[in-house]
């Protein structure tokens, strides 16, 4: 009989050879015990010594194409490194889970593994789904937990995602990034929630002890908006397959996703919307695991601590400052890298050989910089005929075009009024280019959309007006015999007038009703928040204001809404308040006191003695 709580399977790429973790599970009841061996780095590496000092400064282990520039010199490497057909001293993490995910204990503390094997993510991936394979029954059951985990972090409200297909999937900070090739499988994924649930598992237990280690804490910039959308808007794209929306997407959440950050204290960790999290399970590739682990073992152990509070923060800012330099420095090389190839590939002026994403490139610059070579329009516009030009290079060239251009946006205003429903996706990229970042669209994109009773026949205008800084822009009103068509055909005409072309959208044909006074009340069918726009399109409420506050850490934030406004005709100022877990929440709770005292004003006479304007 073998001891679980000894057995461990490393899976890690095929060129690995630091290999710091090792998992193990086995069923217990409807649920599941879980072993997850970290490497005794420690063991090796004397704090304050020349390794040590040599890996600080390093921070991780850095990969490359053609070398790796290990954290830690080669012989401690090799002899800390968790190898098969010899025992290998551990930092073990023992989880008791349910069937749900839920942890129902935890237990820390030094390990030991004595039967081990390597894998290969494919391989891992392959023996999951191989019953002869003889480590079949405990991946089988390792991929089970994984997607238990999954599942649970998700409801949870993660911006977790796997597209093994395409390739795309989410990093612990929201982010979308590309797998390689031999990511792309299961294997992958029974790694990656291992190691989550460990890190997370252990930077609990620290709490509980009251044990300052190298916290991971990441917060979302304050225009991201709601996790649960951003996840859903991710499934959405995943589902349309549509590797443009991906990239376009990718792109966006970078820019709203800020760097995690290592610190001695817990701010929480909104990517995987965890109120403490840590990184602990690599400690031959991340210092900061190396430093975590000697506090963990110190602690189990009965030691005194390595490090002070003062020692432990120093490390913390200069572990963020290394990261932070490599992130520009690598950012800097790519951006003048791309843009070098852009201005190589304009100058050569073959464009119809180039692949999408460089021709992408090069129409941006072109269009940015507002001196298009010779041929680029044409190219383009062959591209548009053979529905290759993918929105933002059609929105770019609609919106901003030069001369060089003007044949092909007249067009593409053509094809536009032919297709309205892509009108809202060009006015998104024009608020995206003003606002340097994601839309949001409580606060700035605004639509009135209502019936219009005073005609024959159902009969929706909508409005839409975009707010960026202290401008705001706005489209004419559009009827039309439902709303969604109604949406389109206003977005069209105010993306027409953005370009400076002419305004090719229409109304349908409306006949007013004989003697039929506008209704002024809003069906009780409309939503709060949307009856009080209404309200406010129609002039009874004046100078509607949204303004929003928000409180509380990152994981577990509490927003406030206060809307107020003016009746028109006796000028009393009505105001409400409202709270919820997101800007919309908060919103709609405002929304519905403030339409009771609108709607009583409306019942007293008060506000209908003049016909709407």
């Amino acid at each position: 009989m073998h001891n679980p709580a000894e057995c461990g399977i490393m899976i890690d790429a095929a060129t690995t050879v630091d290999r710091d973790d090792a998992v193990w599970i086995e069923p217990r009841g409807d649920g599941f015990d879980v072993w997850i061996h970290i490497a005794r780095a420690a063991d090796h590496v004397r704090t304050g010594g020349p390794a040590d000092t040599e890996a600080r400064r390093r921070v991780h282990t850095r990969y490359r194409a053609d070398h790796t520039r290990h954290m830690l010199p080669a012989p401690v490497v090799e002899a800390a490194s968790l190898t098969p057909g010899r025992p290998n001293d551990t930092f073990a993490v023992h989880l008791h889970i349910d069937a749900a995910g839920r942890v129902l204990d935890a237990e820390l503390g030094p390990g030991r593994l004595t039967r081990s094997w390597i894998m290969t993510h494919a391989e891992a991936a392959a023996a999951s789904g191989d019953p002869g394979h003889p480590l079949h029954g405990t991946l089988a059951l390792a991929l089970r937990f994984s997607q238990t985990m999954l599942a649970a972090r998700r409801n949870a409200g993660a911006l977790a995602f796997y597209d093994l297909l395409s390739g795309f999937a989410t990093n612990e900070e929201g982010q979308i990034v590309r797998l390689d090739s031999a990511e792309r499988n299961s294997g992958y994924i029974i790694v990656q929630e291992f190691m989550i649930a460990a890190n997370a598992q252990i930077a609990a237990w620290a709490v509980r002890e009251d044990l300052p280690i190298l916290f991971r804490n990441h917060r979302l910039a304050a225009v991201a908006g709601d996790p649960a959308g951003l996840r859903d808007e991710i499934d959405a794209v995943a589902s349309s397959g549509d590797g443009a929306a991906f990239e376009m997407l990718r792109s966006r959440m970078k820019m709203v996703s800020r760097a995690a950050t290592y610190g001695p204290t817990v701010h929480g960790h909104h990517g995987l919307q965890l109120p403490v999290y840590t990184h602990a399970t690599s400690p031959l590739r991340r210092y900061p695991d190396l430093v975590t682990q000697r506090i963990l073992l110190a602690a189990a152990l009965g030691r005194p601590g390595p490090y002070t509070a003062e020692e432990l923060a120093e490390t913390a800012a200069h572990v963020n400052a290394s990261l932070e330099a490599e992130r520009r420095a690598k950012a800097e090389f790519f951006k003048q890298r791309a843009q070098a190839e852009t201005e190589r590939q304009m100058e050569a002026a073959d464009f119809a050989t180039l692949p999408y994403k460089q021709f992408a490139r090069v129409l941006q610059f072109a269009v940015e910089r507002g001196d298009a070579p010779a041929g680029l329009a044409a190219d383009t516009a062959r591209r548009l005929d053979s529905r290759e030009l993918q929105l933002r290079e059609f929105a770019s060239v609609y919106l901003y075009g030069g001369d060089e251009f003007a044949p092909l946006r007249e067009r593409m205003n053509r094809r536009l009024a032919g297709e309205p429903q892509q009108a809202q996706s060009v006015l998104n990229v024009y608020l995206q280019d003003r606002l340097g970042g994601p839309v949001s669209s409580e606060t700035n994109v605004h639509w009135t959309v209502e019936p219009e009773p005073a005609f024959e026949g159902p009969l929706f205008s909508a409005q839409v007006a975009l707010t960026f800084g202290d401008t705001r822009v706005e489209s004419p009103k559009r009827l039309q015999r439902n709303k969604k068509d109604a949406r389109n055909q206003a977005a069209l005409a105010l993306a027409a007038a953005l370009a400076g072309l002419p305004d090719l959208s229409s109304d349908a044909p409306a006949k007013p009703r004989a003697d039929v006074q506008r209704k002024l009340l809003v069906d009780a069918a409309v939503n709060p928040a949307e009856a009080v726009q209404i309200y406010a399109a129609r002039g009874i409420l004046e100078g509607l204001t949204w303004d929003f506050a928000v409180e509380g850490p990152s994981h577990e934030r509490v927003f406030t809404c206060r809307g107020e406004g003016l009746l028109r005709d006796t000028g009393e100022q009505v105001r409400a308040e409202g709270t919820g877990p997101t800007k919309q929440a908060a919103k709609t709770a405002a929304s519905v006191e403030l339409r009771v005292l609108i709607e009583a004003g409306l019942a007293l006479g008060e506000t209908g003695s003049r016909s709407p304007a």
